[in-house]
This record gives C-alpha cells, structure tokens and sequence, in this order.
C-alpha cells in the first residue's frame, strides 16, 4: 500500500503531480494568506471532481446562510456568478425544488455527488492522519447527512442514532477524538472529529461541520478479516 513518502497519489497508484486541498479551496474566503490543508494527488483526482466540488458548494452554502454569516457571503461571491454564467448549474441546484407553505424552498439532492464528494475528503483525511491509502478491502465507507432533511424513516432513524452516538463520545471520551480545524481569518470554515482509539485497523469516524453549521458523519467500518489456517 502506498504511502506519502512514495509521491503516490492519495487514492490510486499513479505519481502524484499535484497537490489537492481538503477541503476545497473555494470553500474559503479569498484573501488572508491562508494555510490550507494539501494532500498529494494524481491530475485524475485533483480535477476529476472539481464539478461536484461546486455543486457541493452551492448546496451547502444555501444550507448553512444565516443572516450574513460567511457561508452566505461565499454564496454571493462563488455561486452567483456561476449562476449567471450557466443557466445549466441553475437548473442542476433547483431542479425539482419545491416551495414550502411557509415560504421556504425545499431542494432535492444529488445523493451521488454528496457521496463522491464526501469519499474524497475522507480518503484525504485518512492519509493525511495515517500517511497509508484508504483500503476498500478492509473497510467499507457511508456517510450520514445529519443537517438534510428526509421524507425516509429509516435515513432519520440512522441520523438519530448516529447523533447519539457522537453525543456520548463527546461527552464521555472526548481525550480519544482528534480534532481538525482548517485555518480562517474570522470565521471557521471546516473542521473535523476524527474519532479513531485504535488506530487504521479499526473502524473510524469522522464528524465533519462546515461553517459551524452543515453537519456529516463519515463511517469507516473495519472488515473483519478471516484467519487462513
């Protein structure tokens, strides 16, 4: 398995000829001089993505807009635009979006590209903590997303007790959680919990919040792996 050191691309085999940051760095406010977070990457896997990285972006900033909280000015300053310029990002944001009674707007997303997005980020999280490549032979990944609504009960049971959880490991073992917080100016950004006593060779969590307000749980679950005799 490939590590850092190798100059391997975090998630596949081929030499890493570029550096990705994690999270985006259109998710940050331009200026500031900014120490952001880079994991080396292969071009496949440092562009490949850069669409859901956007419509990412737009989802979770029409989430997380408070007033004029940094999620809302990222908003004007990255997704306007690009409405403006393609009328196709406008209809892939607000495709099948139903206005609510009380005037709010309910969007349909695009569960594909939350997932993709989300399997990226966790598998820079995971090289960046254990210098190794996320494995899919011996865990499984699914992410949880805590701060969108459902019509399915069975989604919202899962997010209950995913929530709970966190809620315990906080509160009762906060000394095993690692904690992330990307560098800003005023504003945080991103941050993550790395939830993962022991070590690669077990399951782990990650508990990541955008803007202090978009929550998702990322699930690492360790396989368990058959003894040869």
């Amino acid at each position: 398995m490939a590590n850092r050191h190798k100059n391997i691309c975090y998630r596949c085999e081929s030499v890493a000829t570029t550096r990705e940051h994690f999270p985006p760095k259109s998710f940050f406010p331009k200026g500031g001089n900014l120490q952001l977070n880079t994991i080396r990457s292969c071009v496949k896997h440092n562009n490949s993505k850069s669409n859901d990285d956007q419509y990412l972006l737009a989802q979770i900033c029409i989430n997380a807009s408070k007033g004029d909280n940094l999620a809302k000015r990222i908003f004007n300053r990255s997704i306007v635009p690009m409405f403006e310029r393609s009328p196709a990002f406008i209809n892939m944001i607000t495709q099948n979006a139903e206005r609510l009674p009380d005037g709010s707007v309910r969007y349909l997303i695009d569960t594909d590209r939350f997932n993709n997005f989300f399997d990226s980020l966790s598998c820079a999280v995971f090289f960046d903590k254990f210098n190794r490549q996320y494995a899919p032979n011996t865990h499984t990944m699914s992410h949880v997303y805590l701060s969108l609504g459902s019509d399915d009960p069975q989604i919202n049971e899962q997010k209950k007790l995913v929530g709970s959880m966190l809620e315990y490991f906080f509160k009762n073992h906060r000394d095993l959680i690692e904690h992330f917080e990307a560098d800003h100016v005023d504003e945080v950004v991103y941050t993550n919990e790395l939830i993962a006593p022991a070590g690669m060779d077990a399951s782990i969590t990650i508990a990541h919040s955008f803007y202090g307000v978009f929550e998702v749980v990322s699930m690492l679950t360790y396989k368990l792996q058959r003894v040869c005799e």
